[in-house]
């Protein structure tokens, strides 16, 4: 079982808030500030640092196991929460990093009375990459207790202590952003310096802005054929017969890695038929990446694989492979066809697949015989690397990976 303190982060907030005062009725409307003045004059905000935040994290997000989010409460006048360690919280991320928002609720017996505290703390967000993480700086709050002693709820601001010892961490936030399906953030909270799993899902209508990582695309490269899908444009190259995508789709929907913007758009299999594809584009078929490997002199045995004990096989896949990013270093990565295949491996709504740095994944446009989609994969191992179809089947928690498109010239 966690420490207490995971969940009493606000604990202090609602002990030490000092006088509450204004008791609000069950229905009514909130305790309107012009009528009820604070006795003293309000402290000034405090200058707390604010950074913009990747695009897939803007939005409302709330604990996946809460029965709505804390927003809906606050605006009904409400409470929602228990006794205990479950986290009842909701988050209200800026893409600007301004005016973001946390609500937190606690219950707490003393004797014959029960107190529900319902708290929003208003603040910015600072993103960091490295390690990924993102922190809410509070600024002001105000918490509303709840009790089976009287009816409605009594509020007051949290005291200027207390705002500035608000602590919210999370550690590698990572967020689905599914055009038509419920999407989650899961992450890792600090609890002192031990890291438990969250997981919030966000609020319809609450949609982020276009998923565009770190502005990639957004403009025609200088030199260079290119494509454009969708808003974006996709740097090409020629190799062989065929025109290819030099890099992955990077377009809205799937599973984004942050840090490395690079590696595009997770998708599901599903998902590929919402890829906006150019006309005379495809998604690649599985003949289309025989052909690729065959313009590098490689050919699949009857096993649907290269040979990845074979010296020169290996050099030769090395032409497709981009010179960063994979684990083993024995210098045949050249990408000297200007592929650039990169190790993203694949992404998963829950876990975290092994495989990134030593596995190149990239969806055709093919099912197997037993329906499951098959992905094309460049696979360094220890001792031997190899080309190969793999299928991925859907099952309950279906494979996202990464895409490309081709056309033939």
């Amino acid at each position: 079982m966690k420490s207490t303190k995971i969940f009493t982060l606000l604990l202090p907030l609602a002990l030490l808030t000092g006088v509450l005062g204004g008791c609000k009725e069950d229905g009514a409307a909130p305790a309107n500030p012009t009528t009820n003045p604070p006795t003293t004059d309000p402290e000034p905000l405090p200058n707390t640092p604010f950074t913009t935040i990747p695009n897939e994290l803007v939005g409302t997000w709330f604990a996946a196991h809460n029965a709505e989010p804390l927003t809906t409460n606050w605006e009904k006048g409400t409470f929602q929460g228990e006794q205990g360690y479950r986290e009842f919280r909701t988050m209200v991320f800026t893409k600007d990093g301004k005016n973001a928002q946390e609500y937190t609720s606690q219950v707490y017996i003393n004797g014959d009375e029960t107190k529900q505290y319902l708290s929003k703390v208003t603040g910015t967000l600072e993103y960091k990459t490295t390690p990924a993480s993102l922190i809410f700086h509070a600024q002001a709050g105000t918490v509303r207790v709840f009790s089976n002693k009287y009816s409605g709820y009594k509020e007051s601001p949290i005291i200027r202590k207390d705002i500035d010892a608000y602590i919210s961490v999370l550690y590698g936030p990572q967020a689905t952003t599914f055009p038509t399906a419920t999407n989650f953030l899961d992450a890792q909270r600090a609890d002192g310096t031990n890291h438990f799993s969250v997981r919030y899902q966000k609020v319809s209508g609450t949609d982020a802005p276009p998923t565009n990582p770190d502005g990639l695309y957004t403009s025609p490269p200088a030199t260079g054929p290119y494509v454009k899908v969708g808003s974006l444009y996709y740097p090409t190259v020629v190799i062989g017969t065929q025109e290819w995508m030099s890099v992955n789709y990077a377009g809205d929907g799937g599973i984004k890695v942050n840090t490395k913007p690079h590696y595009g758009t997770f998708l599901k299999f599903a998902d590929l038929n919402t890829i906006p594809v150019p006309a005379g584009w495809r998604i690649p078929t599985k003949d289309d990446y025989v052909k690729l490997l065959a313009s590098q002199g490689l050919v699949m045995s009857s096993w649907e694989s290269t040979d990845g004990s074979d010296l020169e096989s290996k050099r030769r896949l090395g032409k497709l492979m981009a010179t960063t990013g994979w684990l083993k270093q024995d210098g045949y990565a050249t990408n000297s066809s200007g592929f650039t295949a990169v190790p993203a491996n694949m992404q998963a709504v829950n876990g975290t697949p092994n495989g990134e740095g030593a596995n190149c994944l990239l969806w055709t446009a093919e099912r197997n015989a037993e329906d499951n989609p098959v992905a094309f994969k460049i696979i360094q191992l220890p001792s031997d690397s190899f080309a190969a179809f793999g299928p991925y089947p859907v099952g309950y928690n279906p494979a996202h990976l990464p895409v490309r498109l081709v056309r033939d010239k």
